[in-house]
């Protein structure tokens, strides 16, 4: 067998007339044709070279360079032409991990209105009404302004802006602060996930303002009331009588009412899924609870409830479905509380007047905020510690007379 002139390890001639150059390293064996041996000895010579001073954290993997990072949402690996460049890659990725400022460099240029939409989607595990502000909030006084801005070039000057904006044009303060709540809850979202190195919303508030002290009519006036609202004033007594919230009101059914045990049922309330379909969903606290009923009570729901079904409704419209809070509010209440000179009154009123009327007799706050349904006691002393105001002299005179009357 004739003796192979000039041969080069690694470096072979094909039968095409092509060089072909071999590479192996810890991935394997790589190999590249060429047309002339120089240009394959030159490919060879520079892969080994690189693959020697490649550093760690970077590897040689299908022909291309890949860099690792372990970044604050994970590994995240990138592929190269060149080792350069992934080497360029790697410690800047590694430097903004150190400061705290790493960012996704396949979503850098995400804008808050396409994250925002995957946000709403993965909000599983709110209710639908909630879901519908979020989406109206989002709509209407964010995303006008921030929308197409990318996350990760949303300033605090640009908040500050956005809210001043709102102001300007009249939005309220309840509006501003739920709306900056639901700007900074997405953003900090984002920050965890990697699209922004800050969260701009941070050391951004808005001034609080003193909370509207509940309000309540008078029995006279309830009765009033009641009569103004003609075939619909037993709604209005109830609501007076329970403290039960409006739509937890309209999803009552007939078999809510315990006529036996003199007790009303309370275990859902109509709510609205993000799209505005009206829905039956769990009350505000997603908590059942029993409500004792008077006399007068179970004498005013006997007629709404005879010859209907257990899961008819007891309040209803004109084409006997459940009557619905919006055209009640507008055909009756609203015209109501005009006639009678009323028109600050709202129908929320009702509910705190039932707690007003539990006040003045002596009832437990802890009862109090039982029958009301509240999450917790908190809320209700929050809601009506104004109404005790004055009840410390009286409760000191008594004790003053019981202390004296021991000795």
């Amino acid at each position: 067998m004739p003796r192979k002139v000039n041969r080069l390890p690694g470096i072979k001639l094909l039968p095409s007339g092509n060089w072909q150059a071999r590479v192996f390293h810890v991935s394997g064996e790589e190999s590249k044709n060429f047309q002339r041996q120089d240009d394959a000895r030159a490919w060879q010579t520079r892969l080994r070279l690189d693959l020697e001073r490649c550093p760690s954290g970077i590897s040689r993997n299908k022909r291309l360079w890949a860099a690792s990072l372990l970044a604050p949402t994970g590994v995240i690996t990138k592929s190269f032409d060149d080792l350069d460049t992934a080497i360029e890659w790697f410690k800047d990725g590694s430097d903004q991990i150190r400061k705290g400022t790493w960012i996704d460099p396949d979503r850098i240029g995400e804008t808050l209105e396409n994250y925002s939409s995957i946000w709403i989607k993965n909000k599983v595990e709110i209710s639908g009404k909630t879901m519908a502000t979020y989406v109206s909030q989002l709509n209407v006084h964010i995303l006008p302004t921030l929308g197409e801005s990318s996350l990760t070039s949303i300033s605090n000057a640009d908040v500050r802006a956005w809210l001043a904006d709102l102001i300007d044009i009249g939005v309220g303060s309840t509006t501003l602060r739920q709306s900056l709540r639901l700007l900074r809850a997405i953003l900090e979202d984002a920050l965890n996930a990697g699209l922004c190195s800050h969260n701009a919303t941070k050391g951004v508030s808005i001034a609080k303002q003193v909370k509207k002290k509940a309000k309540a009519l008078t029995p006279e006036q309830v009765k009033a009331l009641a009569a103004e609202c003609g075939k619909y004033g037993n709604l209005i007594e109830l609501l007076a009588a329970t403290g039960l919230r409006i739509n937890e009101a309209l999803a009552l059914q007939v078999g809510d009412v315990d006529f036996d045990g003199a007790k009303l049922h309370v275990s859902r309330t109509w709510t609205m899924t993000a799209s505005g379909k009206k829905i039956l969903g769990a009350t505000k606290s997603r908590e059942d609870r029993s409500i004792s009923l008077s006399g007068q009570m179970l004498v005013l729901l006997k007629p709404l409830t005879s010859s209907k079904s257990k899961s008819d409704f007891i309040f209803t419209g004109a084409n006997g479905d459940a009557l619905d809070y919006g055209y009640f509010r507008r055909a009756y209440f609203t015209r109501a509380v005009k006639n009678l000179g009323l028109d600050e009154v709202t129908i929320h009123w009702l509910r705190h007047t039932c707690a007003s009327m539990l006040i003045r007799i002596g009832a437990p706050i802890t009862t109090i905020s039982e029958i009301l349904g509240h999450s917790s006691i908190k809320i209700t002393l929050e809601t009506y510690s104004h109404w005790y105001e004055g009840d410390s002299a009286a409760w000191l005179q008594k004790l003053g007379t019981s202390m004296a009357l021991s000795e």
